[in-house]
């Protein structure tokens, strides 16, 4: 084939991906798009800049020798196509009707001089099984042996796009503005069967077997961990993906949505457990690269879109419900984009007018396509739509117990009274009775050191606070009393599996190596050198995780309280 390619749509991907890939081979390039403005600015400079940053390195490569012209310039656009047997579409799926048209014309006149020409046509787009929509679209107005020839000699080869192109920071846009800011992912996986001409040669072309299958895998990993990262992100104002990863609360979100559909991906298409370890490894190292500074806006913008039926994550989870596997997380993160409003994207306004007219459930069943078959799916989606907004509040409650539990440690000292104050102020239940309480909890009790940690008391005491066996019910009260005791043991495993014990001495012997006996001047004087009451260390540590443990356990037993009274 003659190393020549026309690709159709300037953007990001189009300009930003293929003509990146194909210019580092040797191909010619010819640029088409529909803005006149910025073909001018293409032809004006010249050369524009495809920036490849890693969480490692940044590189810059400039693309020159190209030509670009407009879509109204057919003339010129004909003696192109007769000149290539390939041509890339990197555009929208809603404008496949006028692409096509468009298309099929110069394809007809190109057959006129090339009759037995084969000319394949790379299709780009965010889309799983594109190639047969964009195929229908191709052949409508088609006599029967016009038909005949698109069918033998044109070939619709399915792209899948994994290259992310977000906003470039501005400082690059000053140097060049037709700068293309990208992960650089590297590879062009494409549908071997597509083509109907010559394979092109190129070092970055991954021939796929089964096409279906990694465009699934692709759209129900990337597109789905960036959708959930976005909505969840929302809730905390996180300007970009990268501090949504970073977020624990909400990476265990999008790690265990992952680990569901990975496992429905194995079933489906027989992918190994290996194969999709290793995906799901890059699909977060892609995602937590800060140089590309992509951003919660864009990957969050059209909810009504991604929450199609077939998208990425309604569709996931219809995966995961077709091979046996719940998913909890899947279904988490759609209530999460239930949620998602801007002011400047018009989907999520159009979501949010529906609730307010129609109700969650009604909205639900609208936006996300979902038939009486799938009504378990919607009554979950329903649930979680409640329940995700009042578990973000407790994960903002549970992190200020931590910063108070520090505070007050680090100032006051006294940890068994500082997560008291710390816990009961965020809850808004300062007990003054309780908190005097407490006083004597310090040091492992009274300074001795022999006994408990005083900071897991003041959490145990702080939960009888909220669930208590109150006096008038000595006799009784057996539920709350045995939720306390659930919640005591769930408060215990976690200082275990943080510190290996719940003792004060021996949490000090994991921290300082010794303990301290701290009725000693001296002993505590040594205690203060060793950094017990430094930020971050020693037990202002201790305080502030167990203050914020405190809140974790307590969650699920008062978000149920929160929705019963709803």
């Amino acid at each position: 084939m003659n190393k020549k390619i026309v690709i159709w749509g300037a953007g990001k991907i189009g300009r930003g991906f293929i003509a990146d890939l194909f210019n580092q081979e040797g191909f010619d390039i010819c640029l088409v798009d529909e803005s006149a403005a910025l073909i001018d600015q293409l032809n004006a400079q010249g050369k524009y800049t495809v920036v490849h940053a890693s969480s490692e390195k940044i590189e810059q490569k400039v693309i020159k020798d190209f030509k670009a012209i407009t879509t109204e310039q057919k003339d010129e656009i004909q003696k192109e196509i007769n000149d290539t047997d390939l041509l890339a579409l990197a555009v929208f799926p809603k404008n496949f009707d006028t692409v096509a048209e468009q298309v099929r014309q110069y394809i007809l006149q190109r057959r006129i001089n090339r009759k037995n020409d084969a000319i394949d046509i790379l299709l780009c787009t965010n889309l799983i099984h594109a190639g047969p929509k964009f195929q229908d679209c191709l052949l409508k107005g088609l006599d029967a042996e016009q038909e005949q020839f698109f069918q033998e000699h044109v070939g619709i080869v399915e792209v899948l796009v994994i290259r992310i192109a977000p906003v470039p920071p501005q400082d690059a846009v000053e140097k060049d503005p037709l700068v293309v800011w990208t992960n650089g992912f590297p590879e062009l996986p494409v549908d071997q069967a597509g083509f109907k001409g010559a394979v092109p040669k190129l070092k970055s072309l991954r021939l796929v077997a089964d096409m279906r299958a990694e465009e699934i895998r692709k759209i129900y990993t990337y597109n789905m961990c960036h959708a959930v990262l976005s909505y969840y992100g929302k809730f905390f104002d996180y300007p970009l993906l990268v501090d949504c990863l970073n977020d624990p609360a909400i990476r265990k979100e999008a790690e265990g949505a992952l680990g569901e559909v990975s496992s429905a991906l194995q079933k489906e298409f027989g992918f190994t457990e290996a194969d999709m370890n290793q995906w799901i490894k890059n699909v977060l190292a892609h995602t937590n690269n800060p140089t590309i500074a992509d951003t919660v806006i864009r990957s969050a913008a059209d909810p009504k879109r991604k929450l199609a039926k077939e998208d990425r994550l309604i569709g996931p989870a219809l995966l995961c419900l077709k091979n046996g596997i719940q998913p909890i997380y899947l279904i988490k993160g759609i209530a999460a984009a239930f949620h998602f409003y801007d002011e400047n994207d018009a989907p999520s306004q159009e979501i949010q007018n529906l609730i307010k007219k129609d109700g969650i459930s009604q909205t639900v069943k609208t936006i996300c396509g979902l038939t009486e078959k799938e009504d378990d799916l919607l009554q979950a989606i329903v649930m979680e739509y409640d329940r995700v907004p009042l578990e973000l509040e407790w994960v903002l409650k549970s992190r200020q117990a931590f910063q108070l539990g520090m505070e007050y440690e680090q100032k006051y000292h006294g940890c068994g009274q500082s997560v008291v104050a710390a816990v009961t102020e965020v809850l808004g239940i300062f007990d003054e009775e309780l908190f005097n309480a407490a006083t004597g909890l310090c040091g492992g009790i009274g300074l001795i050191n022999d006994s408990t940690c005083s900071a897991y008391i003041g959490g145990v005491m702080s939960i009888g606070l909220v669930f208590p066996r109150e006096r008038k019910n000595f006799d009784g009260d057996r539920e709350n009393k045995y939720l306390n005791f659930a919640l005591v043991q769930e408060l215990h495993n976690k200082m275990i599996e943080e510190f290996g014990t719940n003792r004060c001495a021996d949490i000090h012997k994991k921290k300082y190596e010794r303990s301290f006996d701290l009725q000693v001047k001296s002993e505590r004087e040594k205690f203060e050198a060793a950094g017990a009451h430094v930020e971050k260390k020693g037990c202002t540590d201790v305080t502030a995780k167990v203050s914020m443990w405190t809140i974790e356990v307590l969650c699920a037993p008062m978000i149920l309280k929160q929705l019963s009274k709803r």
